[in-house]
């Protein structure tokens, strides 16, 4: 089960949070933070007019992540708004099922307090826990150095370069890192 324990944190900014479960009743809330977030977050990869996900659909992955034992789903909450978001997959085939990969997000007024930290904290924790995962993985924009140095501080390192792989206009794309961290 893709479940942790909620953890009560505080940002570096004293404003108290919690990191949870992403439970099917948040899917109404996820959709419209992750609309907000694509609309200001300036090294995602999907872009605002992409989130077209329903409340619905929205529901219903979020119970096949809750499902899956090799899934997590997590949120940082504040004061009841959803502030960041943190989901892993792992590989679906048997030879590929011991690693997988995230996504992490958190609005811009809350980077820099603490919060992705306390979402991939609470993911490396969890991964420890669950013995057939042995590697997390992700891609990052190489020029995002925050993101990269967060990285870094969790004892990823860098696998690999995807050059040219995200296409932001006729003459500028971004490169991605390829990083990973062994956990068991």
């Amino acid at each position: 089960m893709g479940n942790i324990q909620p953890r009560r944190l505080v940002t570096a900014s004293g404003q108290p949070i919690v990191i949870r479960t992403a439970w099917p009743e948040d899917a109404e809330r996820i959709v419209a933070f992750v609309k907000a977030v694509a609309a200001e977050a300036s090294y995602l990869l999907t872009t605002a007019s992409e989130v077209t996900i329903t409340s619905e659909q929205q529901k219903q992955w979020l119970q096949q992540m809750m499902d899956d034992p090799g899934k997590l789903a997590i949120v940082a909450e504040q004061e009841g708004d959803i502030i960041g978001f943190l989901d892993f997959h792992n590989g679906n085939k048997q030879r590929t099922k011991h690693q997988g990969a995230f996504g992490m997000s958190v609005k811009n007024s809350f980077r820099g307090q603490g919060v992705g930290k306390a979402l991939l904290a609470t993911l490396l924790e969890w991964a420890t826990e669950h013995p057939f995962i042995e590697k997390v993985c992700l891609e990052v924009v190489a020029d995002n150095t925050n993101a990269i140095r967060l990285y870094q501080k969790f004892g990823f390192v860098e696998e690999g370069v995807k050059k040219n792989a995200a296409k932001i206009d006729d003459k500028t794309y971004w490169d991605l890192l390829l990083m990973a961290r062994f956990v068991n």
